[in-house]
């Protein structure tokens, strides 16, 4: 990977709080408009805790998501069409040691699949099930996230590695019927892209 400043200059600690802020509101908004469509509880859009099990199948279900998105970035590249540098490059820049690192690894691990994981696999996907079935919600939320995670590069190869893994993720919460194995699955597939890009730029 080609070194590059980020575009937004953030130092690893900005980011971990700007992550933190952004996701924090993404929960707020989608826990609100959540408790306004299924009053009586929140396990309506997957606030429950699970068993052993799911802890086991969520971190296999986010190595197995990192294998399918690597699988498709694989057939891109081999097509002629390498993915487009994504803005993480751009913070890792900014990595200037352990604690650096930490910090951005915190910043992806934490809020990001918690606020993520309750819009598009809670509130979307629940809202998308309730209307069309499991199988639309699934294909439908998982387009959507792919679509949001490419928008800074909107081609084919920028989001299409990343529509494995909201299928993976999206499965993932229709079996388990809770919010907590596909957090943990997406905390898994965002540590091992940010340890394999600072790997390749080291």
């Amino acid at each position: 990977m080609g070194r590059r400043l980020s575009p937004v200059g953030l130092e690893p600690g900005t980011f971990l709080l700007v992550q933190a802020l952004d996701d924090a509101l993404l929960v707020l908004v989608s826990l609100y408009v959540a408790a306004r469509c299924y009053p009586r509880s929140l396990l309506g859009i997957g606030l429950r805790w699970v068993r052993g099990r799911w802890w086991a199948l969520g971190l296999l279900a986010g190595l197995g998501a990192v294998a399918g998105a690597w699988a498709v970035d694989g057939a891109l590249r081999a097509a002629g069409w390498p993915p487009a540098d994504h803005p993480v490059e751009g913070l890792l820049d900014r990595v200037r040691g352990p604690a650096d690192l930490a910090l951005l690894l915190v910043g992806v691990t934490v809020p990001v699949p918690i606020g993520e994981e309750v819009f598009f696999r809670g509130f979307l996907y629940t809202l998308l099930r309730a209307r069309w079935g499991a199988p639309w919600a699934i294909a439908l939320s998982s387009l959507l996230f792919a679509l949001v995670h490419g928008v800074h590069a909107p081609t084919l190869p920028s989001w299409l590695p990343v529509l494995p893994v909201g299928l993976v993720l999206a499965v993932l919460a229709e079996r388990s019927r809770s919010l907590l194995p596909p957090i943990l699955a997406h905390g898994v597939v965002n540590l091992v892209a940010i340890l394999g890009t600072y790997s390749e730029g080291g």
